[in-house]
């Protein structure tokens, strides 16, 4: 079977439950001796501080695996487990602002094991400090984790900022937080260290989509925006004013990292737990507890940025309250200040242990504003846009631990968010001279006068005016104007997710089952696009005859989506050797359209506790969002007639007549897209030193994208009137002056989108020499992308002067976007523990980074669409000598072919922390210190030239605790 007879398989409707019974046969073999007696362990401990024994650390959060037991500490430090399996068992214990617990012991059966743990506060003056990514541990999904530690160290001002800790990872060009930014997993996006590569925007946009973020067990939500103008008309989705694009993934700059305690980027196959996705994930585990008060200051010359969190405890049994702030004010250039961004968020979060019942509640406040003022020089265009974005979240989850025979405990997650957008662009428009309509009724034809009645000679109305449109008129807009247009949304997500943790272990096989449901919901009750119908927004150049709308956002139905999901987390001693699996599979159903998606990894050491071998195979899939589950309409307004300003006609005497034709844009047989990973890698443990490397491999298909096809070429008749009689002091007569065939285009919505990402990824981390105090780190990957449409491209040259012309069609995924890149970042990390001193030195090499383009038969069209009759025609490379198709030959420049490779290039960045007291913490950072920016020659076009590298950028930050 075939990859895409494989990939039809998983999605048909008929078997969505052959998975689920796969993954009961896999547990029912593992478990034939469940009959037999188990005898069982227990353990408890307390938890304190280093520095101070006799302080509990309270609220801390235990958790046992592979059982997946957890809990929380209780006001004594205290926290117990019974029931365990005995065996090989890891216990963590995490806390803010400490330093997690990670150990791992054998417990015998019926063992009542006491365990006393201490916790050290993070500081820098620790002698083993992480300012890294650290790798997840084999058995698990391939991910990344980020810590407190390591975002204070780099100076992070938003979530984008962690993005080159990860393998492969390229330090980006900071210009502050002026411009969107979203998260791209093992795809090239856009490649900072060449600004000028060419990026095939639907791929990037898909992977960002794809990827989703989570915060505190709750997927953050880009589904119901729709803050864009024209997509039916120009196959964008482009935000208008800045900010989300409702084509492409989450606007992170509104996250900040201020109140994260640590975050995992999910890069491999996740858990069936996690859905609506295609790349991967971002995990957000946000501040909660005690916590000093903290103020912190940031500034670089593009960003200024100041916050402030405190965590108390309200008493026994009362929980703790951690509150945060944050302002953030960046512009993207010192030249253009009227151009800037504002962050404001807010953040409480309480949490506390009821009995068995461990809860966490928060409540989020945010603001992102998008503002470019009038530049004060451009007098011509005074163009001024904005978008505003307005959110409140609420999100709570729990763990009920029950322990009762097979179930151990139950979770919950129940989240949700508003968000109040307003977007606007205003502009003196010139060369505006086009038709309008504000009709929306197909086959409508108005008048420049309300209600206006217009005949032929033959005494034929030629108005066809509906009863709801009578006092609307079509007219001619002029030369210049001035626009302004709004965009309201207020989108509305709604999550839950509810779940259950079954363990049994028999002999040395260690079973935990997840099953569990999601609904997620999401809709738009906005006003949508609006503004005056007498100065509406500028056309769309590139599509004739295409003419705007407003559109009521509140009238497009909600996006409902329901999922099953059960895994097995499989845990095998075999003597030294030690097996894990994870296999799983879920259910999507969205809006009447389902998916079932498995997903496995599995690890075995083949040298115990040192070399592990491991993989994973799975499929993840993400929904169609409103933009292409709801499309807008397309509308075109044909003139008939038009005297409209002109010096010889009396003004009660100009006519314009058009016609408006609309389109239903829609695609009922659009497909939730999916994407097929695999990989293979190695781990291996030496002492304190960790080695691992992933060869990974993903395939992408039915991505979303706005296209034009074969169908969205429509042919109309069109006919043109002139005057036959004058009528003094009123509208003339008119008789048919000519008749034509003439095509107009939209774009719908498409699965045509795909991606091929592979490549190998490498974490390398030497650890600690204690005697000049330094770890080394050295990551990255070698990455190859293509991406592609895989739908047709057309020829729609015209015919000289003639209004009516064929349309080409050209093959199939004609033309492949072909990027490779290798690069490696080395850390070098020194630490004087004494006095909270650590500096980083990251030296980062671009080894290969080039781009290039394959191509099919771009040259001879495979068909045509007739203007005729508007059917489809083979076509031969002969009739390119027929006047009647000559024109819609191509010449394509044989430049297309070559490659573009830049040579190596070298990037230094510097970052340096101070502890001052116990209070006082400062930090700065130079990213590319050395201002080594080489100028690489185009071979495409000669003469034309790139600057490598990153322009020097530097930043400073206090931070002081109370």
């Amino acid at each position: 079977m075939n990859s895409d007879q494989h990939l039809k398989f998983i999605t048909s409707r008929r078997r969505p439950l052959l998975f689920g019974i796969a993954i009961l046969g896999l547990w029912m073999v593992t478990t034939t001796q469940l009959m037999a007696q188990e005898t069982t362990a227990s353990l408890r401990g307390r938890v304190t501080e280093l520095n101070n024994p006799s302080v509990p650390v309270e609220f801390a959060t235990v958790q046992v695996l592979p059982q997946g037991a957890a809990t929380a500490t209780n006001s004594r430090g205290e926290f117990f487990f019974d029931k365990l399996s005995p065996g090989r068992i890891n216990i963590r214990i995490d806390f803010l602002g400490m330093e997690p617990i990670d150990t791992t012991f054998t417990l015998a059966a019926g063992q009542n094991l006491s365990l006393s743990l201490q916790m050290q506060e993070s500081t820098f003056r620790l002698t083993e400090i992480t300012v890294v990514a650290k790798e997840s541990k084999a058995g698990r999904a391939t991910a990344s984790t980020i810590s407190r530690q390591a975002m204070d160290h780099l100076q992070t001002s938003s979530l984008s900022d962690i993005m080159q800790l990860l393998p492969g990872g390229v330090t980006s060009y900071q210009s502050g937080l002026a411009t969107a930014k979203t998260f791209n997993i093992r795809s090239l996006g856009a490649n900072p260290v060449n600004q000028g590569v060419p990026i095939p925007t639907d791929a990037a946009n898909m992977n960002s989509m794809g990827t989703a973020i989570v915060i505190d067990g709750a997927p953050l939500s880009n589904n119901a925006n729709l803050q864009t103008l024209s997509p039916a008309i120009s196959g964008s989705g482009a935000a208008i004013g800045g900010g989300s694009s409702p084509n492409s993934g989450l606007d992170i700059r509104s996250i900040s990292t201020d109140n994260i305690e640590s975050v995992e980027v999910i890069r491999g196959i996740p858990s069936v737990e996690h859905g609506d996705l295609t790349s991967g994930a971002v995990i957000i585990r946000s501040k909660a507890g005690r916590e000093p008060l903290t103020v912190r200051l940031k500034t670089d010359p593009y960003i200024y940025q100041a916050s402030v969190s405190k965590g108390v405890n309200l008493g026994k049994e009362r929980g703790n309250l951690n509150i945060s702030g944050d302002y953030a004010y960046s512009i993207k250039d010192a030249k253009e200040s009227y151009a800037y961004y504002q962050r404001a968020t807010a953040r409480s979060i309480y949490s506390n242990q009821f009995n068995k019942l461990f809860s966490t509640t928060s409540l989020d406040l945010s603001l992102g504003k998008d503002t470019r003022e009038k530049n004060p020089d451009d007098a011509r265009s005074q163009l001024e846009t904005g978008a505003r974005d307005l959110g409140l979240r609420l999100n709570t989850n729990g763990t009920l631990n029950i322990r009762k025979g097979w179930l151990n405990n139950v979770k919950y997650t129940l989240s949700g968010s508003y968000r109040d957008k307003h977007s606007y662009q205003k502009e003196l428009l010139g060369n505006a001279f086009a038709a309008y309509s504000m009709s929306k009724t197909d086959k409508a034809v108005l008048s420049n006068r309300p209600g206006q009645q217009v005949f032929d000679d033959q005494g034929n109305e030629l108005t066809n005016i509906p009863p709801s449109e009578k006092d609307l008129i079509a007219t001619y807009l002029p030369n210049e104007y001035y626009s302004q247009y709004d965009i309201y949304g207020k989108e509305v997500n709604i999550f839950a997710n509810l779940n259950a943790t079954l363990t049994k272990s028999v002999g040395n096989i260690n079973n935990r089952i997840l099953v569990g449901a999601n609904f997620k919901s999401d809709g738009n009750l906005g006003d949508g696009k609006v503004y005056d119908p007498n100065n509406p927004p500028y056309r769309v150049l590139s599509s004739e005859n295409s003419s705007p709308r407003p559109r009521k956002y509140s009238e497009i139905p909600f996006i409902n989506q329901l999922s099953l999901y059960a895994e097995e987390n499989l845990n095998w001693i075999m003597g030294k050797h030690e097996l894990m699996v994870q296999a799983g599979a879920r259910y999507d159903l969205v809006n009447g359209k389902s998916i079932v998606t498995p997903r496995s990894n599995l690890s075995f050491d083949i040298l115990p506790q040192k070399l592990w071998l491991r993989g994973g195979y799975g499929i993840t899939a993400k929904a169609p969002t409103a933009l292409y589950l709801y499309p807008e309409n397309a509308y075109f307004d044909l003139v008939h007639f038009n005297t409209l300003n002109s010096s010889s006609v009396p003004q009660d005497e100009q006519l314009f007549l058009a016609t408006t034709r609309v389109f239903n844009t829609e695609n009922r047989d659009l497909k939730i897209a999916a994407n097929r990973k695999a990989e293979i890698g190695l781990d291996l443990m030496v002492k304190k030193m960790r080695f691992s490397v992933t060869a990974y491999d993903e395939q992408l298909k039915n991505g979303y994208n706005l296209a034009t096809t074969i169908d969205s070429y429509r042919l109309l008749e069109y006919i043109i009137y002139e005057q036959a009689e004058a009528n003094p002091g009123t509208i003339p007569t008119l008789k048919e002056k000519e008749r034509h065939n003439i095509f107009v285009s939209f774009a719908t919505p498409t699965n045509d989108g795909r991606s091929h990402n592979r490549g190998v990824e490498f974490d390398f981390d030497f650890g600690r020499i204690n005697a000049i105090r330094t770890s080394f780190v050295l990551n990255g990957a070698y990455m190859r992308s293509t991406d592609w449409n895989d739908g047709h491209s057309f020829s729609n040259q015209k015919n000289l002067n003639n209004l009516e012309r064929n349309v080409g069609i050209y093959e199939k995924g004609a033309e492949k976007y072909e990027r490779e890149r290798f690069t490696t970042t080395l850390r070098a990390t020194h630490n004087i523990p004494s006095i909270g001193f650590v500096v980083t030195t990251t030296a980062q090499v671009s080894w290969l980074n080039k781009y290039w383009t394959t191509y099919g038969n771009d040259s001879i069209l495979v068909s045509y669409i007739s203007r005729v009759d508007g059917s489809v025609k083979p076509f031969n490379e002969s009739m390119y000598n027929d006047l009647e198709f000559a024109y819609l030959k191509q010449v394509r420049s044989p430049t297309r072919f070559i490659t573009e490779s830049y040579f190596p290039v070298l990037l230094i960045n510097f970052h340096l922390t101070k502890e001052i007291g116990r209070n006082l913490k400062a930090s700065f950072y130079a990213n590319n210190m050395f201002n080594n920016r080489p100028l690489y020659e185009s071979k495409r076009t000669p003469g034309s030239f790139t600057r490598l590298n990153i322009p020097l950028y530097f930043g400073f930050e206090l931070a002081l605790q109370l």
